[in-house]
């Protein structure tokens, strides 16, 4: 699928598009062959001035959900392990937050894993300009800069099966590296609902637009 063209940064929606920027971010890929990643047109400084924030929020997803298959592995090995190593003030703020946790697992028993904080600033700039690059592949319209951008974390894995979740637009970027799901409401179009799936085991939401029409798609 193709994007649509457009002269302006689909991102900032001002800058003339000079470029393409990959969304998600190509780093968010490693390891995956024959990913098929989406590009929309972009300025210089949205696309290369928002790398050191995707590589940030890569090693932190990569470090939350860890090995747990042979895409995450991947994504471990070649792309946020090697961030760590080379980008020292990340190294530092992960060790200065980082501290053991006992989690209790669904049988009772419990085990001890390493809990950090994620820089929340960061991770939603990258899911914002994220879901304003897949707002223009999918509508070929430009979401409004004036219009607001909100993106959270999903703790655990959400009820996937609900009437509301079953309505949303359905799409899988490098076999289940980034699965996301979609709905744009009709009547206002700059109010949608967007979740976000990374390699089966990381989960966010964004939502743009009035709070009153993000809620109507917003999970049960």
């Amino acid at each position: 699928m193709q994007p649509p063209k457009s002269n302006v940064c689909v991102i900032c929606g001002t800058r003339p598009a000079v470029t393409v920027d990959h969304v998600p971010p190509k780093g968010f890929f490693k390891g995956v062959v024959n990913a098929q990643l989406r590009t929309v047109p972009a300025c210089w400084d949205c696309n290369n001035g928002a790398s050191s924030d995707d590589e940030d929020v890569r090693f932190f997803i990569s470090a939350q959900i860890g090995k747990q298959n042979p895409a995450s592995k991947q994504l471990w090995e070649n792309g946020a392990h090697k961030s760590i190593l080379r980008k020292k003030t990340l190294r530092e703020a992960f060790v200065a937050n980082a501290r053991e946790v006992a989690v209790v697992g669904a049988d009772g028993s419990q085990t001890m894993r390493i809990a950090f904080h994620i820089p929340v600033f960061t991770y939603q700039r990258v899911l914002a300009r994220t879901t304003r690059g897949l707002y223009f592949f999918h509508c070929g319209r430009v979401l409004p800069a004036s219009i607001r951008v909100n993106a959270i974390m999903l703790t655990g894995t959400p009820n996937m099966e609900t009437e509301e979740i079953r309505m949303l637009n359905f799409e899988n970027i490098g076999n289940g590296a980034c699965i996301y799901r979609y709905g744009i409401l009709p009547d206002d179009p700059d109010s949608s609902l967007w979740i976000y799936e990374f390699h089966h085991a990381h989960w966010a939401m964004v939502t743009t637009g009035a709070a009153s029409a993000a809620q109507t798609l917003l999970i049960q």
